[in-house]
This record gives C-alpha cells, sequence and structure tokens, in this order.
C-alpha cells in the first residue's frame, strides 16, 4: 500500500464576539514551551508523511492473537462516575448471554476513591502502571497497593498469561464526545483495533479517535496497559462527581459495541463492509499546552471563549488561546496549525495544562481477514 494524498481538513473559523467596551489590542505570546515554536517533523520509517496525508500498512501479515479475556473497569478515577454507574450495573445484572466466545471481568477500580467521590486518595491510580513502577517493592500508598491487585488480575503486565484486552471507562468535563483512546500503538494488534474504532464510528455519534503514545510505551504509566491489548472510552462533557444521561448511554454504547465486534469477528460473521480496506480519521497527540501563569505560579490567564468546547476542532495561527484576568487582553496562538482536546480539562487545572494539542491525520486500514491475518501500520512520529 502506498501514501496517497488526500485534500486538506475543513478549516473552521471562529468570530470573536466584541467585548462590552473596546477591547484592549491583542497580543501574541508564545504559549507552550520556553523554547521557540516549530512545526513537527514527520517521519513514515523510511517514507515521509505530512498531516493531512495517509498513512499506510506494510506488506508483511501476522496472526491476529485471539481475544477472549477482557476485563472492563470502572472507577480508575473515583469521580468520574459514567464508568462507576455502568460497572455496577452490570455487575448487579450481567448482560453478556450475546458474548459466548468472551470471558468478561467487570472491575471497580478504586474503591475508597469512588466512596469518596474524588479522583484519587492518595495518588493517581492512572499513573500507577509503569514497568518500573510495577517492578518496585515500595507500595507506600492505597493506590500502589491497588494497583498491584489490579495488575494481578488483569496482568501480569508484559505477560502471556494477561487479559487480552482491557477497556478502561472515563469521563471529562471537556467537550470530548465520545473518545476512543489506544496507548499501544506499535504491535500489529493496532490493526484490528483500528478496525473495530470504525465500527465504533458508525455506530455511536461523535466519536474521535486519539492514538496518544507513538513508539515504546512499556514505561506510560496507564491501568489498560496491564492487559495485552487496551482502549480507553473517555466521554464527554460531564462535570466530575456527576451523571449525565447521554454520556452514560453514550459509554454504554461503546462498550457493548467494542463486545459486539470482537463477538462477530471471533464467530467469522462480520460483513464484508465491516472487514473491509477503510479510510480512518485519527488525532495524534504531540503536547500539552499550559495556562499562562504569574511570577508567583497563580492563574493569569483563563481559555479564551472563542477555543472554549472546541475540541478537536482546527486551531490556526493567530486565533484567540487565553484571555489575561486582569486586562482583558487576548493571547494568540502563536505556533502551527494543531487540533487541541482535553480543552479546560478540570483535572489538568492544578498542573496548569490547558489543553492537549494533536495533529489530525488520515490512515488507511487494511481488510481485516477472515483468518486473522494482520498488517504493521506505520504512523507518523513526531521528534
Amino acid at each position: 500500500l502506498q501514501l496517497f494524498p488526500i485534500s486538506q481538513p475543513m478549516l473552521l473559523a471562529f468570530h470573536a464576539a466584541p467585548l462590552p467596551s473596546a477591547p484592549p489590542r491583542p497580543r501574541r505570546e508564545h504559549l507552550a514551551a520556553p523554547r521557540a515554536p516549530r512545526a513537527p517533523r514527520w517521519k513514515h520509517f523510511g517514507l515521509t508523511a505530512l498531516c493531512g496525508m495517509a498513512g499506510t500498512a506494510v506488506g508483511q501479515r501476522h496472526a491476529m492473537r485471539g481475544i477472549k479475556r477482557v476485563a472492563l473497569v470502572g472507577g480508575t478515577h473515583g469521580n468520574e462516575l459514567s464508568g462507576v454507574h455502568l460497572v455496577r450495573s452490570l455487575l448487579r445484572q450481567p448482560s453478556f448471554q450475546d458474548f459466548k466466545s468472551l470471558e468478561i471481568d467487570c472491575l471497580l477500580a478504586n474503591d475508597l476513591a469512588i466512596e469518596v467521590c474524588r479522583r484519587f486518595v492518595d495518588r493517581d491510580l492512572n499513573r500507577c502502571f509503569s514497568r518500573s513502577t510495577l517492578h518496585s517493592d515500595a507500595a507506600d500508598s492505597y493506590e500502589m497497593h491497588r494497583a498491584q491487585e489490579i495488575n494481578a488480575r488483569i496482568g501480569p503486565r508484559f505477560s502471556a498469561e494477561a487479559s487480552d484486552l482491557c477497556i478502561d471507562l472515563h469521563n471529562t468535563t471537556s467537550n470530548f464526545g465520545c473518545g476512543i483512546i489506544i496507548t499501544d500503538t506499535s504491535s500489529p494488534d493496532l490493526h484490528w483495533k483500528l478496525q473495530l474504532c470504525d465500527y465504533l464510528r458508525c455506530r455511536v455519534p461523535n466519536v474521535h479517535i486519539l492514538l496518544d503514545c507513538l513508539g515504546d510505551c512499556s514505561e506510560e504509566p496507564y491501568l489498560p496497559l496491564t492487559a495485552k491489548n487496551d482502549l480507553t472510552f473517555e466521554v464527554g462533557p460531564q462535570a466530575h462527581g456527576t451523571l449525565v444521561s447521554e454520556v452514560f448511554w453514550n459509554q454504554r454504547r461503546l462498550v457493548f459495541g467494542a463486545l459486539d465486534f470482537l463477538e462477530r469477528f471471533n464467530r467469522q460473521q462480520l460483513s464484508d463492509e465491516e472487514r473491509s480496506e477503510k479510510t480512518l480519521e485519527v488525532f495524534i497527540q504531540t503536547g500539552a499546552v499550559h495556562y499562562p501563569t504569574r511570577s508567583d505560579g497563580s492563574l493569569r490567564a483563563s481559555i479564551a471563549a472563542e477555543l472554549q468546547g472546541k475540541d478537536f476542532q482546527a486551531l490556526h495561527l493567530g486565533d484567540p488561546v487565553f484571555q489575561d484576568l486582569e486586562s482583558g487582553e487576548m493571547i494568540l496562538w502563536d505556533e502551527p496549525e494543531c487540533y487541541p482536546c482535553f480543552i479546560n480539562e478540570a483535572a489538568y487545572l492544578s498542573s496548569g495544562i490547558a489543553f492537549q494539542k494533536t495533529m489530525r491525520c488520515q490512515l488507511t486500514i487494511p481488510e481485516l481477514r477472515s483468518d486473522g491475518s494482520l498488517c504493521n501500520i506505520e504512523l507518523p512520529s513526531v521528534d
């Protein structure tokens, strides 16, 4: 398969509403890092690929490992309640009779944080599953102890005995829609995971597919990596500690759609169209943008109204990004075009993160053959 050009993504123009009085003159200000900005360099393993061009797949095929053991996890963060209530519902009344080829293990990850409706008790559980952390003998917090227990149940990570897939259920306060996040993109299993993403995209509204790690992910600390394959269903907007019906049911649709895909694949019941080669829009995470701060570290600006709620929409050079809390001045984007997500996520405010940058790309996903053979999906990388 060869790289082929596609048309550039449609650019959306946002018009700032005038301030009640004459607005101060906007100024440009560097936002993301102390060094001068530069456009990312996209590499393609011997081929070059720019954002807005298609990915490719190498011809060598690998056998798809059977997907039998599936872990379904809610409450990794104790105040993200869609996953908590979905898993509780399935523990009370399992609804898996249509998935006879799958062994589905439902788990509430952080019981103490759920009980007090907080993100975590001592430390973020979803940052406790890196190789070095799991191999450490020091379980100095509740979450570290819980990580060891979860790793023993779903994993152990990096072992042949690990579950075949872990689906981790999360909520975000940002206008994320129905997000599907894949961290381990380095194995041929990315082929069937992207086919599954397309299957869900056709059945669930407002799906966005985010790849947040390119290359080796052994030191990535996220819970679903304890299994051989990871999927995170990140659905929003939903305020932490609350439950929004639409968000809950969209997350449920993602879960049962994924299980349906796996069951039908195991039974060789996917249609020719469902297994066929297709082009898929994905977003590749490239870095975080922090809030402007004063010399004492306090917040100096908030997300501009023109950016708020515009997750996965194009942010152009010169667009308003922040508004100064005292002067009202607009701080303008001074980097290459990107597609922000997790805009104004409440859980990231304490870390000073305003949003994550992504690049929008189109990938050609080869046919998913009935014999389970897989292609390596070659992805652009960011230096």
